[in-house]
């Protein structure tokens, strides 16, 4: 896009903007339409503007749409990445598992919530996917002595105070090293996931976090100091502010 064209849909946005933020203080504008503000903070992400307009109408859901809770920026990543010999394992659950079933060659998902699995275990069985191994582990009560911090050892999720996770993030385990193509976490107890999974990650291939501008996984995150680091800073589905995904090349 030249400098000429770029001002021109600046101007636009930022004038859409202006009536937008009138139109709210005379309650006259719906959310949805209030939110152009997103894209005036990401002009890259304008190309997203009808998806994210129809991700947050009543009723959406990324189990529906098949498709990644994640910045939009990072989904089409993934579609340039993913091939169809590729393995992948996930923490958590729903849109992603669909969207990466339909793409390589197996998947190992794991969820902690019986009844989001068993949600997404009724449409993986309706729309015949047969290459996703489909795990649920719930957790378990901490005792009443156990109040761990927060931390890659901690085994806990800061959502989910008094359990732990422990089961959970070391499902991995059973698989060998170097087994996956990608590992996506976008569960439970994430700091204590990114400390299991870099080394189930073949060399050349990639570990994911979503929501990675979060402080609590700053730490658990210097254990991935050594590998290159991408961010995906943007817009993505039914999400009205901006947030971060990212990427570590594993070699």
């Amino acid at each position: 896009m030249d400098n000429s064209k770029f001002l021109k849909l600046f101007c636009k946005l930022k004038s859409l903007y202006s009536r937008a933020l009138v139109c709210i203080k005379e309650h006259r504008l719906p959310h949805k339409i209030a939110s152009v503000a997103l894209f005036i903070k990401d002009i890259g992400s304008i190309k997203y503007l009808l998806s994210f307009y129809r991700s947050l109408c009543f009723g959406y859901s990324p189990l529906d749409a098949k498709q990644p809770w994640i910045v939009f920026k990072a989904t089409d990543w993934l579609g340039t990445y993913l091939k169809e010999e590729m393995s992948v394992f996930e923490y958590g659950s729903g849109g992603s598992t669909l969207f990466f079933s339909k793409r390589v060659r197996k998947v190992v998902s794991v969820e902690h919530n019986p009844d989001w699995h068993k949600r997404v275990s009724d449409v993986l069985i309706s729309d015949g996917i047969l290459n996703c191994e489909y795990i649920l582990c719930e957790p378990e009560k901490l005792n009443l002595d156990q109040h761990p911090l927060y931390s890659d050892t901690s085994y806990t999720s800061v959502a989910r105070e008094g359990l732990s996770f422990e089961k959970y993030v070391k499902i991995i385990e059973k698989y060998p090293d170097a087994t996956f193509d990608l590992i996506f976490i976008d569960g439970r107890a994430r700091a204590s996931c990114i400390s299991h999974a870099v080394k189930k990650v073949r060399r050349g291939g990639y570990l994911m976090l979503d929501n990675s501008d979060r402080v609590i996984y700053h730490s658990a995150i210097s254990l991935l100091s050594a590998y290159k680091r991408t961010d995906f800073l943007g817009v993505g589905p039914a999400t009205t502010v901006l947030f971060q995904t990212s990427i570590w090349h594993i070699i």
